[in-house]
């Protein structure tokens, strides 16, 4: 990880060397040991990639958590926020608030957005009963659905203000800020501290809800909680960057195989291991063909959708 951020600090549109990459993280501490920063490495390396390197790392812990929960809750290696269609929901939240508040609009509404995309999500899980490829086809059925209606808000809100479609489909780390970062972090770290505090109760879940019920849990609102924390996670997520598809499938199912099925130990290594990826993935997507910046979530996509071809081909009942 650091090895990617010193990468992610200094490679780009326009190089920093090591030393000064050095230099100012070393002057935001008050410290000389590596000279004095230029003004253009200190505008470059904190102004811009910085607050980038940190929103990355911030977004894909909180989408790897997320997605452990809801593999571990639902009992299936597919279960994805985005997949099940949260993250479009919060998208549309998202990108009226955006014309509103900017990006603390933005990240509001998506929060907003995805908590009620959640509850639907929970009353497709209720029909579906125990039966999760229907729960997992409904769920891509109506992100599907709502990344149409996303498609109709931007174009129908003020251009000027609210960002194009392919930032709120595609997702992007580009015009992320301080500012941005701190608004997000609050929801994303509040939420996945949730989700590490009922890491026990999600073991259960695991097991069953027939048998964690025996076992006195209260599924059905325990599951009620989980989705609510989940959407606003995910609104939250979507709301700074847009959607980032298979962060949530890709990085909690390699996890697992790692730290084992025990939540306690599996959302912090999801974590670690989430906010990795989604760095590494904005760095290709700044550097595959520069200076052309590609949308983070292609990079996301090209690797995570070979896996879920593979994760739906090798068991009928997933």
């Amino acid at each position: 990880m650091l090895v990617v951020a010193g990468l992610s600090l200094s490679l780009g549109a326009v190089d920093v060397a090591g030393e000064q990459v050095a230099a100012v993280l070393a002057g935001r501490l008050g410290l000389d040991w590596f000279g004095e920063a230029g003004p253009q490495a200190v505008a470059v390396v904190w102004g811009i990639r910085m607050p980038r390197l940190l929103m990355g790392l911030v977004v894909g812990a909180a989408l790897a958590a997320t997605g452990s929960v809801l593999q571990g809750m639902l009992r299936s290696d597919l279960a994805d926020p985005q997949l099940l269609g949260i993250g479009p929901g919060a998208a549309i939240g998202a990108a009226i608030g955006s014309g509103a508040g900017g990006v603390q609009g933005a990240i509001a509404g998506g929060v907003a957005a995805g908590v009620v995309t959640s509850f639907v999500v929970r009353r497709l899980y209720r029909q579906a009963s125990i039966d999760q490829t229907r729960l997992i086809l409904s769920g891509v059925a109506l992100g599907a659905t709502l990344s149409a209606w996303v498609g109709f808000v931007v174009f129908a809100s003020n251009r000027s203000v609210v960002p194009p479609i392919e930032f709120w489909l595609l997702g992007g780390l580009a015009g992320s800020t301080w500012r941005a970062v701190g608004t997000a972090t609050v929801f994303l770290f509040v939420a996945v501290g949730v989700l590490i505090a009922v890491s026990r109760t999600i073991d259960l879940l695991a097991v069953g809800p027939r048998e964690a019920w025996h076992l006195g849990v209260d599924v059905d609102l325990t599951m009620t909680i989980l989705f609510i924390v989940v959407g606003a996670a995910v609104g939250a997520s979507v709301g700074a960057i847009g959607v980032v598809v298979f962060v949530g499938l890709l990085v909690p199912f390699l996890m697992r195989r790692l730290a084992g099925p025990i939540h306690r130990h599996l959302i912090p290594t999801a974590m670690l291991g989430g906010g990795l990826f989604l760095i590494s993935a904005d760095l290709v997507a700044r550097l595959l063909i520069e200076p052309v910046e590609l949308p983070v979530g292609l990079i996301t996509a090209a690797i995570g959708g070979p896996l879920f071809l593979w994760l739906v081909s090798r068991k009928r009942d997933v």
